[in-house]
């Protein structure tokens, strides 16, 4: 049992001479003889989730708050409405640049964290995704997992005779092909983005 200590303060007489009452014994609770403390520890509030979710697949993307009230926007539909429902669900309206040089024509693209959306004639076309937390695949594939662990779970493989270093296609659960890069080499090699649709490669 705790140890409850009256202190007291010891200065009756100077309060005295300046016209104040002693004040109240204050008690004040010390640990026990065994050693453990009374008062409970005090921990950090733990960091708020990131609202929004982009899940991505190999015709198009959900954009929302949440996966269940994500809006699917397939390969074709408006910019606006995309760029839209990017802004609302993701937080931040992204930021816009444009390529006049691209294989398949002029290209546009709005950038929000590691999701670039790809738009050719006022249309969404296709998507790059890099590691985001808000990014993910319709089945749950990330960019920044280790390309075994895919392997492990997906038909995964390098494209021989690519272009471009460590191209990757994989089977995604739905039957699609969705398509990636490699960073390294060897078993600690990552997936250091994917991709779907059209994008402005030059191979």
């Amino acid at each position: 049992m705790a140890v409850r200590v009256a202190l007291a303060v010891g200065l009756a007489a100077a309060l005295a001479a300046c016209g104040r009452t002693e004040p109240e014994p204050v008690t004040v609770e010390t640990p026990s003889s065994s050693g453990t403390a009374t008062a409970e520890a005090t921990t950090a509030p733990a960091e708020k989730p990131r609202p929004g979710t982009a899940i991505l697949d190999a015709e198009g993307v959900a954009l929302g708050r949440t996966a269940a009230t994500a809006t699917r926007f397939a390969f074709g539909t408006r910019r606006q409405d995309v760029d839209g429902a990017a802004a609302a669900a993701l937080g931040s309206a992204g930021e816009q640049s444009a390529n006049g040089e691209c294989g398949a024509g002029p290209m546009e693209f709005t950038d929000i964290g590691g999701l670039k959306l790809n738009y050719l004639d006022g249309k969404l076309v296709g998507w790059f995704a890099e590691a985001d937390p808000k990014a993910v695949t319709s089945d749950g594939i990330r960019p920044g997992i280790r390309f075994r662990d895919l392997q492990a779970t997906r038909s995964a493989s390098l494209i021989e005779g690519s272009t471009l270093d460590g191209e990757f296609e994989y089977l995604a659960a739905d039957g699609q092909t969705i398509y990636g890069f490699v960073s390294g080499t060897g078993p600690e090699a990552k997936v250091q983005a994917l991709y779907a649709g059209v994008n402005c490669f030059f191979r």
